[in-house]
């Protein structure tokens, strides 16, 4: 009888550890989420730059900071860092062996994602689940009728101030977890791919001092120079 209860007790530990992590991941003010970019075929086909480019985005949260990260090689990276503390955005910008930085206080001008005039979001009853979290649906239309329209997912599960404070999607109050943007006229459908509830470094939210400080527009010419290069 005795073994039977042990068995029992153990499956019973084994089907609830999933429930536990999923409860805890809901709940988390902390961690990093992994996102897939794919590309526009045909812009790959046109400009080389895009070839180079890295295909996966980290997304680093704690203490309602984040920080929106891409980097390939030890030789590419870009950043933008949302500091709820001292109420500033800043980007970051690394091409090897040139390092900017410019930044500004919540709600000033800042560079960001391309903006999509005539954007017209249309929140749903939608719901799914994305690895564990769940999704809220968007429809994504435009003024203009010959753009096409699309779908867009957001959580409200994870608790990050203004996470899209550079999007075209900043009246979601919620960390997009499957969309589409654009850089630089760089077309990407970003999705959700992995969650990691491990612990964040405060320095992701941090402006490193080597990084040399530029205004909005001189920052705005630096993306221009670099991302519309060829090879």
């Amino acid at each position: 009888m005795g073994n039977i209860r042990s068995h029992i007790f153990k499956a019973f530990i084994i089907a609830a550890i999933p429930l536990l992590c999923f409860s805890c991941r809901k709940g988390n003010n902390e961690g990093t989420l992994t996102y897939k970019i794919e590309f526009n075929e045909q812009e790959k086909a046109e400009r080389s730059i895009i070839g180079l480019l890295p295909e996966t985005m980290k997304y680093y949260y704690k203490d309602r900071n984040s920080t929106m990260e891409i980097s390939a090689f030890g030789m590419f990276r870009t950043a933008y860092v949302s500091n709820f503390r001292n109420k500033t955005n800043s980007v970051l910008f690394y091409f090897m062996p040139k390092k900017y930085t410019c930044g500004a206080k919540f709600g000033e001008r800042m560079i960001g994602f391309d903006p999509m005039p005539g954007i017209i979001l249309t929140h749903t009853k939608d719901e799914k689940e994305i690895l564990g979290l769940t999704a809220h649906k968007v429809h994504v239309s435009f003024e203009d009728p010959t753009k096409e329209e699309y779908d867009i997912w957001y959580t409200k599960d994870i608790k990050v101030h203004e996470p899209n404070w550079h999007t075209p999607y900043k009246e979601i109050d919620g960390v997009l977890l499957d969309y589409r943007i654009a850089l630089k006229d760089i077309s990407m459908h970003i999705s959700l791919s992995d969650i990691s509830d491990s612990p964040v470094d405060s320095a992701k939210f941090l402006i490193p001092n080597d990084f040399v400080k530029v205004d909005v527009d001189s920052m705005n010419a630096i993306f221009d120079e670099y991302l519309k290069m060829e090879f």
